[in-house]
């Protein structure tokens, strides 16, 4: 008669929980239960936009797009300046692609185009049919399919320990005993206090600042870290994290500001290509303190079928918060400037007239000649800012993404203990790990890779320490 209720227990049912329950299914373990603190499943996965990446998968070969694995892990050390774990760092980006093939064999649709989603080289990046909801909806039917229980409503307070490894977990008065435990309860973005502590830079945007999967998404407060602590676990990748641009106008968001924009940096000048990748909109913000400027003028803000972005596949889509009417109602509470001319709108926002109104002539004659000199954005963003009046917004890093700060893990996802060892019994996945996601945001869709590619690694782990705790038993006897 076994000591243990199931063989896996995963705290957590966003994509690194449930990818982590199905992998632990097929590669042997029979009793697997998922536990969610919320009333639904999917965590903040389900609210994601669905995009992933990966080299060397079966739609890439299917492309033709000829790609490595290798070249895919020096472009994300590199890209991060080496200052992640190398271990886990390189396992994620070995598996990414061999997780895109997996996760369609669970049934998850990706749209047929790979396509540059950031700053890639090759196209690497994928996007599910249905977004992130979709992506759960498939992984969870999976679950029931294999016969994996869910219990929901269920926050995890505690973890059980004897002789040194953790044997399952509680809430209250309950517990489950399990031979290995999956810690996958996402981020802390839904956390002030937490990122306060963890993540200060999220809370420069000030009474801006607002979690981008909002309301939605409660269960994303830290409950891992405060688990993974109570058994010595470390806790790494201090202030790091993704954040977005922000207008401050609503809660509402573009994940990809129309490429037609100016942005300006406090000296009044361009300091990037404006249809950037968010994550390196993020990164040149940080650089320069954190203020950031977005410069339009009238015909740009009314006139219609004006292309966005790289993601507005239609190449018409309407911004959420660059549009006539909000715009103008934003002048009307003072929240936008408006000025007939660019030395006045840039006196009004707190900037040096001279240089502004020379930074955006010179762009303005990129514009006539068809390439961005300085910057080099795409030509198909490339529209005048000359038929006044012209708008100025200022924009803070304020909306608050993915957390990288969390429990510490190696190749295998063993959560690493203060002296450097795995914690007994313990894994991890996800958001709520630290230091697999760098400074550096790589791609759309770092972090539904990460969690999903470590969630199946996760659960062959398990599978093995099932394994591992069996013939101990059996040796015993």
């Amino acid at each position: 008669m076994s000591d243990h209720d199931v063989d896996v227990l995963v705290i957590g049912s966003g994509l690194a929980g449930l990818a982590a329950a199905v992998s632990a299914r097929e590669a042997g373990c029979r009793e697997v239960l998922v536990a969610e603190s919320e009333k639904v499943v999917g965590g903040a996965s389900r609210l994601s936009g669905g995009i992933m990446i990966g080299s060397g998968s079966r739609l890439q070969r299917a492309q033709g797009i000829e790609d490595s694995v290798e070249h895919a892990v020096a472009n994300y050390l590199s890209m991060n300046r080496f200052d992640v774990d190398a271990a886990p760092a390189r396992r994620l980006m070995e598996e990414a692609g061999a997780t895109i093939d997996w996760l369609e064999a669970q049934g998850v649709a990706f749209k047929p185009t790979v396509f540059i989603g950031g700053n890639e080289v090759v196209p690497q990046s994928y996007w599910v049919e249905g977004d992130g909801a979709a992506l759960i909806d498939a992984m969870h039917a999976r679950c029931r399919a294999l016969g994996i229980e869910i219990a929901l409503d269920r926050r995890i307070d505690r973890l059980l320990v004897e002789n040194g490894r953790v044997v399952g977990a509680a809430v209250g008065d309950d517990s489950i005993r399990a031979k290995a435990t999956v810690i996958a309860t996402g981020g802390f973005g839904a956390n002030k206090a937490r990122l306060a502590e963890l993540w200060p830079d999220a809370l420069v945007g000030g009474d801006w600042t607002v979690y981008l999967a909002g309301d939605a998404a409660p269960g994303s407060r830290g409950d891992g870290i405060d688990l993974g602590r109570s058994v010595g676990a470390q806790v790494v990748g201090h202030n790091r994290g993704l954040r977005l641009l922000h207008t401050g106008f609503h809660h509402d968001f573009d994940a990809a500001p129309p490429g037609y924009l100016v942005y300006l940096d406090g000296d009044g000048r361009r300091f990037i290509n404006e249809d950037a990748h968010y994550g390196t909109l993020d990164h040149a913000a940080k650089q320069r303190g954190n203020r950031v400027f977005a410069v339009l003028d009238d015909r740009l803000l009314r006139t219609r079928g004006i292309p966005q972005s790289k993601y507005d596949l239609g190449g018409l889509g309407r911004p959420v918060n660059y549009n006539q009417e909000l715009i103008d109602e934003m002048v009307r509470q003072g929240r936008v400037v408006k000025a007939d001319t660019l030395e006045q709108l840039a006196s009004e926002l707190g900037l040096d007239p001279t240089t502004v109104a020379a930074t955006v002539h010179r762009y303005n004659d990129h514009v006539a000649a068809g390439f961005d000199a300085d910057c080099v954005k795409n030509p198909k963003f490339l529209q005048p800012i000359s038929t006044p009046p012209y708008y100025g917004v200022e924009l803070r890093p304020a909306i608050v993404g993915v957390s990288a700060c969390g429990l510490r893990i190696d190749r295998d996802a063993r959560v690493l203990g203060v002296d450097g060892n795995p914690v007994p019994g313990l894994l991890a996945a996800g958001e709520t790990t630290g230091r697999v996601i760098g400074e550096f945001y790589v791609g759309s869709g770092n972090s539904l890779t990460n969690s999903a590619t470590f969630g199946r690694i996760a659960g062959r782990t398990a599978a093995e320490q099932n394994r591992s705790v069996a013939a101990a038993a059996e040796t015993v006897r």
